[in-house]
């Protein structure tokens, strides 16, 4: 009896066996379609276009010359001779300060030294008949000497009574009136020279080699919607360590008025130009650890290109290097697939 019940559980334990064992059928399990389906993205194909290498920079407008007007000697203003806001001319007598005191120590001194030539003419007369000795000739004309050199420090002192001009220019708002007592100190106004008129600004020091002397940009200005034209005049020989730029400035003939210092210029630098530049949407690069690369749709499959960029816009980049035309590069659903992944074009550009 022992014996039949042993194979009964025998064979129970093989059959148990066969059923755990049986090999799954996965497609049963995660369906026929789910291993193989295709992320659907969106493409586009490459194809060339002109393309300018361009700078989009800030920068400030200047005066060609400007000065705050100041007086070198403290004094009382006699005579305000300039309309504020007007144009003046290099030379022009802007502002007199009383020099009373300066004519008549100038007067004294000129009667001393009247005095002082006849000594010298005097005891030369003397010396050439041995009537005095040499030391009073030389005391003598030491004397006449010593009284024209006061009288020409007294004359520089007259000079600085008569404020003027230092360049052709417009002067702006004065602070004096006839009668306000002065210092050294004291701005009387500013002369701004507007024609022409400088552009101030800094380009990063990767462009530092792409920009010479003479030439072009161009700029805008708030208020006018007319694009401005100017010539680089100077370039600083080394890189700013505040800003890491290169400091630059050029020239715009301004006769018409209508640039003011203080304005900010939005300048556009003409750099290179190309007709046949591959952009593509910043979108569609993806940034490495070293370097970037994109995808690219070949025969249903992505496949990762590296490549190489150059000029930037606002939402285009410029692949110098491992892009052709015709080519077919998934634009978005990268962020969800990997070199060898199957997609469909969901959209095609």
């Amino acid at each position: 009896m022992k014996r039949p019940v042993i194979w009964i559980l025998i064979i129970a334990v093989i059959v148990v066996l066969l059923i755990f064992l049986k090999p799954v059928d996965k497609t049963a399990i995660v369906g026929p379609q789910t291993a193989k389906k295709a992320t659907p993205v969106e493409a586009m194909v490459i194809r060339t276009v002109k393309n300018s290498n361009i700078i989009k920079i800030s920068g400030n407008i200047m005066s060609n010359e400007e000065v705050n007007l100041q007086s070198q000697i403290a004094g009382v203003v006699t005579e305000v001779n300039f309309t504020e806001g007007a144009h003046i001319n290099k030379g022009d007598l802007l502002i007199k300060i009383d020099d009373a005191q300066y004519q008549a120590q100038l007067q004294k001194d000129d009667v001393a030294k009247q005095l002082d030539q006849l000594t010298v003419d005097r005891t030369k007369k003397l010396l050439d008949i041995n009537g005095v000795s040499q030391q009073d000739y030389d005391i003598a004309e030491n004397n006449l000497n010593s009284v024209i050199a006061d009288m020409k420090l007294i004359q520089v002192s007259i000079g600085y009574c008569n404020i003027k001009a230092p360049f052709d220019g417009v002067i702006g708002l004065k602070n004096v009136s006839p009668g306000s007592y002065i210092t050294t100190s004291t701005v009387i106004a500013d002369i701004e020279e507007l024609s022409p008129i400088k552009i101030d600004f800094y380009v990063p020091e990767k462009y530092s080699g792409m920009l010479h002397k003479n030439d072009s940009i161009d700029f805008t200005v708030g208020g006018y919607s007319e694009t401005f034209k100017g010539t680089i005049y100077a370039i600083d020989p080394k890189i700013d360590q505040s800003s890491g730029g290169l400091h630059i400035r050029a020239l715009t003939p301004n006769k018409d008025g209508k640039l003011l210092p203080g304005q900010f210029a939005n300048i556009s630098i003409p750099l290179s130009h190309t007709d046949s530049a591959i952009m593509v949407p910043t979108e569609a690069v993806n940034p490495k650890v070293i370097g970037q690369d994109v995808y690219v749709y070949k025969h249903g499959v992505a496949a990762s290109v590296p490549i190489e960029l150059g000029v930037r816009t606002d939402s285009t980049v410029e692949v110098t290097k491992g892009l052709h035309a015709g080519d077919t590069i998934i634009i978005r659903g990268s962020m969800v697939i990997y070199p060898g992944s199957k997609v469909s074009l969901n959209h095609l550009k």
